[in-house]
């Protein structure tokens, strides 16, 4: 007799993000047995009147201990705090999403 087992799932999904100070392209993962966040990653831009601007960095957040830990690349201070505020707001969309 055999047994099939699906062990793991992951989906995929890729996202764009804009508020009146940045835009952000990028993507994350869930696991599609538990539905919950595994991954987001993101590349932002200043928002420069609807079109996307200069590049500011990159963000990468992974779920450890039940929580998401980011990093983020090299840029300034006002950037960063910029990059945070985008991260809740996705973060908070991502979880919405998720939970319809």
């Amino acid at each position: 007799m055999s047994t099939f087992n699906i062990i793991a799932s992951a989906l995929n999904n890729q996202y764009a993000y804009e508020n009146e100070n940045v835009m952000v392209q990028g993507a994350y993962v869930l696991d599609a047995t538990k539905n919950s966040l595994q991954s987001v990653s993101g590349s932002v831009y200043k928002n420069n009147e609807g079109q996307q601007g200069d590049f500011i960095g990159n963000f990468n957040g992974n779920v450890r201990d039940g929580e998401v830990r980011y990093s983020l690349s090299e840029m300034s201070r006002r950037d960063a705090n910029l990059t945070w505020g985008a991260i809740d707001e996705i973060e908070a969309n991502i979880t919405g999403a998720n939970e319809e």
